[in-house]
């Protein structure tokens, strides 16, 4: 989570709270897609994207096995 009063970079018209994990934009709760990232039987963890990284397989590997 950010702290600061950063504004979202995909939208720019409300706060950012988080970091797309694959091009490292600030988002706001608006413009973040998240996504499970499994790691088998232990778990795993949810990660942050931005539209555009969401949607593109590589690097949202997710998308690879679906």
């Amino acid at each position: 989570m950010l702290e600061d009063d950063t504004d979202c970079r995909y939208c720019g018209e409300a706060k950012a709270v988080i970091l797309c994990l694959g091009c490292g934009i600030p988002l706001c709760n608006f413009c973040v897609s998240l996504e499970d990232y499994g790691f088998g039987c232990d778990g795993g963890k949810v990660v942050a994207f931005c539209p555009d990284c969401f949607v593109d397989p590589d690097v949202n590997t997710v998308l690879e096995f679906e």
